[in-house]
């Protein structure tokens, strides 16, 4: 869907600046694969994914490599710091 500024004339999207921007897929599908990548305790493989989201191998396939692409960059840009939860239990720096 594409929304249109009225002073600019210019078109966006509500996905511009997301992994989701260019995909083909409709929204709705790509925030449930999303959800069902990152909320998973033991990870999810790409063929669950394909009969959860009734998709195409490839599609799951990117779709789970580009959240967890995104999930290791803002991993990697956050320090630890503080009480953190490790197996089940609390441990303090």
């Amino acid at each position: 869907m594409l929304y249109q500024c009225y002073r600019r004339g210019r078109q966006t999207s509500v996905t511009v600046g997301t992994i989701f921007y260019s995909s083909k897929i409709p929204l709705a599908k790509c925030y449930f694969g999303d959800y069902f990548v990152t909320q998973n305790k033991n990870g999810i493989s790409a063929l669950e994914l394909v009969r959860i989201l009734d998709g195409s191998c490839n599609t799951a396939w990117r779709m789970k490599h580009k959240s967890k692409r995104v999930m290791l960059l803002l991993n990697n840009s956050k320090r630890i710091g503080g009480d953190i939860l490790v197996d089940d239990s609390y441990q303090s720096l």
